[in-house]
């Protein structure tokens, strides 16, 4: 990507523009979210490794939106969690273990909040019920009564554990 180079990239379910600038006071690479695209600084012009500067972006914006999310459920499922960590997951979404401890895929931000809310309510629920049964899934669906829908949304990747 160079200065007036311009890419898409998808967040939250959208696709947004990506403008490249160079700023020689930068000490490295970042994107930067302005609400309508995303800007990458860079401390010098020519090639970069766009890729893993919006891995580093999805990371870091997916810490707080799962935080944000967890908040938000947490009282519904009357359980606490441990720990969360945002991974690269070869075949999960999200898991939970038995010690409470919850990790999420970042490339979660690539879909609509809705879908990440059904993966955060999912391993909620591991919380209370370490398995699939019917008790699992009702819960599921009282707190997210549509997930049904959500659910082919994420693909092939599991969404378990």
């Amino acid at each position: 990507m160079n200065e007036n180079s311009r890419n898409e990239c998808c967040y939250l379910g959208k696709i947004y523009p990506i403008h490249g600038r160079v700023d020689e006071t930068a000490k490295k690479i970042s994107i930067i979210w302005t609400g309508k695209s995303f800007i990458c600084i860079s401390p010098q012009s020519g090639s970069i490794d766009l890729t893993a500067a919006m891995i580093v972006f999805y990371k870091k914006e997916m810490n707080k939106i799962i935080k944000n999310r967890l908040d938000f459920y947490v009282p519904s499922i009357k359980q606490k969690y441990k720990s969360v960590k945002i991974v690269n997951s070869k075949n999960k979404w999200g898991s939970c273990d038995s010690m409470g401890n919850l990790t999420f895929h970042w490339k979660l931000a690539v879909f609509p909040i809705e879908v990440i809310d059904y993966v955060v309510v999912h391993e909620l629920c591991h919380l209370v019920h370490m398995n699939h049964g019917r008790s699992f899934w009702r819960l599921v669906g009282k707190i997210k009564p549509n997930y049904k829908e959500l659910m082919p949304l994420l693909g092939t990747k599991k969404v378990i554990d």
